[in-house]
């Protein structure tokens, strides 16, 4: 059976420490690999970046990190002016830009950078679009893995083999599932190689004190979210009388209920154009 390549991004576990980036430039610059690509630049090209996504106010803070790639879409459509095999999938998925039929083909760099930008370089001096092939050259003299996986020390990159129920990424989808998935990219009809797991989105934050009691933190505050849509999260505020509702939708409306025995129910809404810092909720004795 013919191997369906595929790479899952963990955001949860990745801190931002760049060995992927490294690797990948490493394996590219100035490296020349016939029929895959062309060597690249030494500076200012990283065919993997990370990006820094920072939300929150106040100290309630997070930064997570995106490393951010081509994405490899198994059901890439003819581009137009593109010379014929210029730019091909192939049976794994991996999409190959030909070092040679694409030269001096600027139409396909303008093609993917409207799509995927970021993801592409145009190569001035040898007149070439240049993306990461996940290390296609490795992969086919027998390499397992490709080097931003190999590379990364907290694990954040699975890459494998749908078609192999012993891959990283088959072990990953059996127990997240497949619609735990999203695309950094997002395209109508698009099978993209490389996936991602829990990218950022706005959260709601908040603590809770009482009126009586001020310089207690109140812990075990019941704290409910409820969507618009009618969906509803349940937490407890913890032993700061912190609480947090994370991965919610960005413009979503909601309304957060806070209950306390012997308490006042306060309730607060939120358009969540994003991440929100409630402050400090005081509940007043009934």
């Amino acid at each position: 059976m013919a191997k369906k390549y595929g790479l899952i991004v963990d955001i949860t576990r990745c801190d931002g420490c760049g060995s992927c980036l490294i690797a990948v430039k490493d394996e590219y610059a100035i490296n020349d690999y016939p029929g895959y690509s062309a060597p690249l630049p030494m500076e200012g090209v990283n065919l993997l970046d990370l990006k820094e996504v920072e939300q929150g106010q106040n100290w309630k803070i997070k930064m997570d990190y995106i490393p951010v790639m081509f994405p490899h879409n198994r059901n890439q459509e003819p581009i137009p002016g593109a010379p014929e095999g210029a730019v091909y999938v192939r049976e794994d998925g991996i999409t190959i830009i030909d070092p040679v039929k694409a030269k001096g083909c600027k139409a396909i760099y303008d093609y993917f950078e409207a799509k995927y930008p970021g993801t592409v370089y145009w190569n001035e001096e040898l007149q070439l679009p240049q993306t990461y092939i996940l290390d296609a050259h490795r992969l086919d003299q027998g390499e397992k893995l490709t080097r931003c996986a190999e590379s990364c020390p907290t694990q954040a990159l699975h890459w494998g083999d749908y078609n192999d129920p012993e891959s990283e990424v088959s072990k990953f989808i059996a127990e997240h599932g497949e619609d735990s998935l999203e695309d950094l990219f997002p395209e109508e009809g698009a099978d993209f190689v490389v996936r991602y797991y829990k990218l950022p989105k706005p959260f709601i934050t908040g603590e809770v004190l009482r009126e009586d009691l001020p310089n207690e933190c109140v812990e075990g505050a019941k704290v409910t979210c409820k969507s618009k849509c009618g969906c509803v999260r349940e937490t407890t505020s913890n032993f700061f009388g912190d609480f947090e509702f994370k991965y919610l939708s960005k413009g979503g409306e909601y309304e957060v209920t806070i209950e306390l025995d012997g308490y006042e129910t306060k309730t607060l809404s939120v358009k969540l154009d994003e991440a929100t810092d409630l402050g400090t909720v005081i509940l007043t004795k009934k």
